[in-house]
């Protein structure tokens, strides 16, 4: 049974804890209380004094004379009267310092955490048309510095990062490196936490993306446990009060294409599902087959130059997809998608109708016009006969073991031809990864693997390999025991062992490397390695691109896999006469005669897409054509 004294505790400490304005009503009451005690004080021991005229003060004058000296202790020193009077009045001076400086403490307290919440940033945000990024990491910088740059010419445009990060840091952080080229608001909270969703208001946003969380350094996330950190996070978004199917428009990372399945279930048929992991496999098989390729990929994915756009055109129905390749002097047409949805790159024979639209690449929306010069194909020029040869065995080396390395494999064995050898070097003894690569060779159908445990950075065992001996070398970032730092590090040591043995030896094998991060890019080019995959800048830059044109998914997702029309960089003496001008208009026409799109070219080591149909380059044996051919 509880005690009065107990009682009256709880019922105080429950007041109190309501916060600063019951601390405040208590010491108002409190005050109060003293006054009107004064008062009544003065009154009963014939203390009140007398005004001007001799009358004794009122009740009420002595209120606001106990209010006074309550409110300031200095009025004391200048009363007048008996010491009884003095010390009544010192008594409620020394109340009125002990609620004063309990006062200050208070609104002290409260205006900390009022500071506290705005560097947290918890305030609700206004914005209309935004897009929200759920996650800090560090592939933020670079979807944040591509949303600058496809929207420059948007007033107003606004980016919203929420993450459990200090705000302040965060702010301090993009504004470093953004350099103030996008208004980018954020806020403080958890991206699964509905509360802190309901800040960002997902209701009024154009686009929300979800980037995969990463590991701390030295260590590497587990797919699986990266995507059910994402999952959370599009469960929180899905329930949130606003949100409808394909509004906002919904791009989300995953790690593991298991998980792909599970996702779409819970976002639904209109969002963007980007597969990092295998993309980065793929994207690193595609390159090590075709030196350069990584430049296009790089080109064609960021918003500097040329981008892909779906776009309506009605003055094309009728025609053919065919027709349409020359009708444009400065776009080049990829494709078409259907009225129904239904994408088709290459499709020469498709004619267009109500409600197809264009896959081009273009320097913006509004530069795609039928605006062709006539006259600027050379038909004597053409060379005639088909652009692609069967393919031969090869011999590829792998160094590095990363958790992708079973994805590698897979997506060798779909490209290579039939008695290939694939050569693994790297830190294979752990027993998370020899059962994964088990169950890996048992699938491959082409290639034969073979697999060496050592340290991809010993000189020695570089050697014993004869590198030089193979046709592509693919070097993967080990970040199963290292940080991205030093597994960059490590990589550029390996490279620079590999060019020395190149020049030792007279002959340099093309060699693709994973970087992890863009800043240690132009470290690696002293190397002189031939192709260089960032992951985390490309994963990136595809992420944008869905996320300003959700048509691109099924680009993409076409463009990336072994199947269907895949980039490629034909020999330009496939297509035309070398050493003699030629406009690139004469190239798109000899590559549409072998049923391919030509979308550029790389003249002299620099790739350049979708130049003007009347530009003129003069072609060596060593420059290749951009083209879109089935594989």
């Amino acid at each position: 049974m509880a005690t009065p004294r107990q009682i009256l505790r709880y019922r105080f400490d429950n007041l109190m804890a309501r916060g600063a304005g019951a601390q405040m009503l208590v010491l108002g009451l409190l005050t109060g209380g003293a006054i009107v005690l004064t008062a009544l004080t003065l009154i009963a021991l014939d203390l009140v004094p007398k005004d001007e005229s001799g009358e004794s003060e009122t009740f009420t004058r002595l209120l606001w004379r106990g209010l006074m000296r309550a409110m300031d202790a200095g009025a004391v020193g200048g009363d007048a009267g008996s010491w009884s009077f003095l010390f009544v009045m010192l008594a409620i001076t020394l109340v009125g310092i002990f609620v004063l400086s309990a006062l200050i403490g208070i609104l002290n307290g409260a205006l900390e955490r009022v500071l506290e919440n705005l560097r947290k940033g918890r305030s609700f945000v206004v914005e209309r048309n935004h897009v929200v990024i759920l996650g800090y990491s560090p592939k933020i910088h670079t979807l944040l510095s591509e949303l600058a740059e496809a929207n420059a010419n948007h007033r107003g445009a606004c980016v919203v990062v929420l993450a459990d990060r200090d705000k302040v840091e965060m702010d301090d952080e993009i504004a470093l490196r953004l350099g103030g080229r996008l208004r980018v608001v954020t806020r403080s909270g958890s991206p699964t936490d509905p509360a802190d969703l309901a800040l960002v208001n997902l209701r009024a946003a154009r686009t929300v993306i979800v980037p995969a969380p990463e590991a701390p350094a030295g260590h590497e996330v587990e797919p699986r446990l990266a995507d059910t950190v994402v999952l959370k996070a599009l469960l929180a978004v899905s329930k949130a009060e606003g949100v409808r199917p394909g509004r906002p428009h919904i791009v989300a990372e995953l790690k593991d294409a298991r998980t792909h399945l599970v996702a779409r279930q819970v976002v639904g048929p209109k969002a963007a599902l980007v597969l990092s992991t295998p993309l980065i496999s793929r994207l690193l098989v595609q390159t090590g087959r075709q030196s350069g390729l990584s430049s296009v990929y790089t080109e064609l994915l960021d918003f500097g130059g040329c981008e892909i756009y779906t776009a309506a055109q009605p003055a094309l129905n009728g025609k053919t997809f065919r027709e349409a390749l020359a009708a444009y002097e400065d776009s080049a047409p990829l494709g078409v998608l259907t009225a129904v949805g239904e994408l088709q790159l290459g499709a020469f024979e498709h004619r267009f109708g109500p409600g197809d639209q264009l896959v081009v690449l273009s320097e913006d929306d509004d530069t795609i016009r039928l605006n062709a010069r006539p006259g600027t194909v050379r038909a004597e020029l053409i060379v005639e006969g088909p652009a692609t040869a069967p393919p031969n065995a090869e011999r590829t080396l792998v160094l590095g073991a990363s958790e992708r390395l079973e994805l590698v494999l897979g997506e060798l064995d779909a490209y290579a031809a039939p008695g290939s050898q694939v050569t693994v070097v790297g830190d294979l003894d752990t027993d998370a990864l020899e059962p994964r690569l088990k169950r890996a060779t048992e699938r491959l159908g082409r290639v034969q693997t073979t697999f060496r445990a050592g340290d991809v950075t010993d000189r020695d065992l570089l050697d014993s390999l004869e590198t030089w001996a193979f046709d592509h070398v693919i070097v993967l970032a080990e970040t199963r025991q290292h940080g991205h730092e030093m597994a960059d590090a490590r990589t550029l040591i390996t490279l620079l062992h590999l060019r020395d043995q190149g020049r030792r030896v007279g002959r340099v094998v093309p060699v693709t490397t994973e970087m992890l991060d863009l800043r240690n890019q132009a470290l690696a080019q002293a190397t002189d390695a031939d192709d260089f995959i960032v992951s985390d800048t490309l994963v990136s830059l595809m992420m944008t691109q869905v996320a300003e044109n959700p048509h691109l998914v099924q680009v993409f997702e076409e463009l990336f896999s072994p199947e269907g029309h895949e980039l490629y960089l034909k020999p330009a003496s496939h297509f035309v006469q070398l050493r003699t001008p030629v406009p690139f208009a004469t190239v798109v026409e000899s590559a549409a005669r072998k049923g391919m799109v030509a979308l550029g070219h790389r003249v002299g080591g620099k790739i350049a897409l979708n130049p003007t149909k009347s530009a003129v380059a003069t072609y060596g044996g060593l420059d290749k054509i951009v083209v879109i051919a089935v594989s």
